[in-house]
């Protein structure tokens, strides 16, 4: 327990030692303050005596003409009024609680109710009222006179007495009460602060030591490490689709995964080594070594370890890891220097077809670095507009006509050369480009087709490719209404092209994006079907105008016969949804044949045209022209 705490407890020990002592000195004003009321009680009834036999010797003083009327209406008011302080006094509580008291003070006042008449009516005159007022009177003499003997009888006396002994009892089991309240409730701070110690340090999900706590135990394992001369092990662990995973089954299901991965790799690394949670799906296992060769052989346990079946309630699930290794000292002798390289091992692995193990090697480091490097020049290429499109044509195959242009983007770097989009996209992705990279395709695209649009040909439409971060964000119905208010171009020209794994990454959140777009009136293509999860499952609740079947798919036409099936049952299904189907990469004569005979209406690919730069689409556009077949 640090200093700062300890402090702190027992600044709340000396708070309630503190309160305690307080609320006993407290009791005893109270013991005095009861006391003081018992002797004002006193006070109070021999006043109404005293009341009493003033109001009844100014009944004699009027008869014997000594005295005036209103001061026999003084002396009644007097009277009255002391009985009214009994009555309702706060502090006359313990006289009207004693058997018999209240009753008899009441009765005094409705004796006295019944007077007020006759004595503010009565003269010096009427001697025979006077003398009949003081019959009445004698009795209540009587009357006054018990109650304050009541009050100071022998009887009564102890009975206060026995009161205030009470109050100091209670007071002494309050002082003893606080004391214990005071220790339960140290005791339970204590409690509460142990656990507060364990998730400030722990993963609440998994229980597994956090982030914070991980940079603990890989300092100490490091300090040991140099101190006994060995080596240990970093190995990051990443699930490979965990997202969708946890969108598309529940996040009931992502935390079931998780957990059963936290205690997958806490019992293959055993006594071996510890394990944390850096946080989402990333893990991260320190591995204590004899031996280098032990590193891979952990790292493939590992992965076989996550690899196994989970059993969901309505099926199984099978996770897929990637694991990136990284060796101290060999690697780095810093922890920034080995979880930078145990990352960038892993990013190797992510990018492996079915997800693996990979032990970090000094090269990759340059890949990452043309990475980061690409990214700055790549920012820059966005503001400075050095960044191009190329387009190309989708055919209605049935008439060869041009039914839309898709923008293809093309990036000639100075330093990096032509770069591949598929990697211009990925370092987009991953650096926070992509929103910016995708506005920059969206208005460029429009704003040239409202060129085309202007130059006569108003029919024409372009397809934009989305990316996935834009459309997870929410953002992208704001950012279309904003590109064709500021463009002009009609929301019926623009089709979006989303890929199906775009589309599931949150699918309640996707359906509201979409219903956005279809409001705004612009058409939505979803891109590389039958390459995705759950395609048919989704598919029926995405407000999609078509479908672009994967060049995967339409490449084996020619030579497989399933997919040729599936093919077909693909623009079945579409044409059942009312939706118009795209046929992606038709490169020999024979897949376009077939194509048509399975009633798909649309399709591109290099067989039709390829890629060209704007100013080469015109001439397509006016003259209709033959497939294009220079490469670009």
């Amino acid at each position: 327990m640090t200093k700062l705490k300890l402090l702190l407890l027992t600044g709340i020990a000396l708070l309630f030692g503190f309160s305690s002592l307080y609320s006993y000195h407290r009791d005893l004003e109270v013991v005095r303050y009861v006391s003081a009321t018992i002797k004002a009680i006193g006070w109070a009834s021999s006043e109404l005596e005293t009341e009493t036999l003033k109001f009844d010797h100014a009944l004699s003083e009027l008869v014997a003409g000594t005295s005036d009327e209103a001061n026999l209406q003084l002396r009644f008011e007097l009277l009255w009024s002391r009985v009214d302080i009994l009555l309702q006094g706060e502090e006359n509580q313990p006289l009207r609680e004693q058997p018999g008291m209240l009753p008899l003070l009441q009765r005094f006042r409705t004796q006295l109710e019944r007077w007020e008449q006759p004595v503010y009516g009565l003269t010096a005159a009427d001697r025979a009222g006077i003398l009949a007022l003081q019959q009445e009177v004698a009795a209540y003499r009587t009357l006054t006179r018990e109650i304050n003997v009541e009050s100071f009888s022998g009887a009564n006396v102890w009975q206060q007495l026995n009161i205030i002994q009470d109050i100091r009892l209670r007071s002494m089991l309050y002082l003893a009460g606080l004391f214990s309240s005071g220790g339960l409730m140290l005791w339970m701070l204590v409690r509460e602060n142990r656990r507060n110690r364990h998730l400030a340090y722990h993963d609440m999900l998994t229980g597994l030591p956090n982030r914070m706590f991980f940079y603990q135990l890989m300092g100490d394992a490091m300090a040991a490490a140099q101190k006994e001369r060995h080596r240990i092990a970093v190995h990051m662990v990443d699930l490979n689709e965990f997202k969708a995973i946890n969108d598309s089954l529940g996040h009931e299901v992502g935390d079931r995964l998780l957990r059963m991965v936290a205690a997958r790799l806490r019992q293959t690394i055993g006594d071996h080594g510890q394990v944390a949670r850096l946080g989402g799906d990333e893990f991260v296992v320190i591995q204590r070594l004899a031996e280098v060769v032990e590193a891979e052989q952990m790292a493939q346990r590992l992965w076989r370890s996550l690899s196994r079946e989970i059993r969901l309630n309505d099926g199984c699930l099978s996770p897929m890891a990637c694991i990136g290794t990284s060796l101290y000292p060999d690697h780095g002798t810093t922890m920034p220097e080995l979880l930078s390289h145990a990352d960038t091992a892993m990013y190797y692995a992510k990018n492996q077809s079915q997800g693996a193990v990979q032990l970090f090697e000094p090269g990759m480091n340059e890949q990452r670095l043309r990475s980061q490097k690409m990214a700055v020049a790549l920012q820059a290429a966005i503001e400075k507009d050095e960044l191009v499109l190329h387009y190309q044509p989708i055919f209605h195959l049935g008439t060869g006509r041009i039914e839309s242009l898709e923008a293809l983007l093309r990036w000639q770097s100075p330093e990096f050369g032509r770069v591949c989009p598929l990697e211009l996209i990925a370092v987009a992705e991953h650096h926070g480009l992509a929103r910016a990279l995708n506005e920059w395709v969206l208005y460029r695209a429009c704003r040239q087709l409202r060129q085309w649009q202007l130059a006569g040909f108003g029919w024409l439409k372009i397809n934009v490719n989305i990316s996935p971060s834009i459309f997870m964000r929410g953002e992208l119905a704001e950012a279309v209404g904003k590109a064709l208010l500021v463009t002009g171009v009609g929301a019926d020209a623009l089709v979006l092209e989303i890929t199906e794994d775009t589309s599931l990454w949150d699918t309640a959140g996707s359906i509201d994006t979409l219903h956005e777009l279809r409001r705004l009136g612009v058409e939505i293509a979803l891109d590389d079907f039958g390459t995705g999860y759950s395609s048919f499952s989704h598919l029926r609740q995405l407000p999609v105008n078509k479908l672009k079947i994967d060049k995967s798919f339409v490449a084996d036409l020619s030579t497989d016969g399933r997919a040729v099936s599936l093919v077909k049952t693909i623009i079945d299904l579409a044409r059942s949804l009312e939706m118009s189907v795209t046929a992606e990469g038709i490169e020999q004569a024979e897949q376009q044949q077939r194509l048509q005979q399975l009633g798909c209406e649309l399709g591109q690919g290099y067989l039709l045209a390829r890629p060209m730069p704007a100013e080469e689409v015109a001439d397509w556009l006016v003259n209709d022209c033959p497939p294009y077949s220079e490469s670009v």
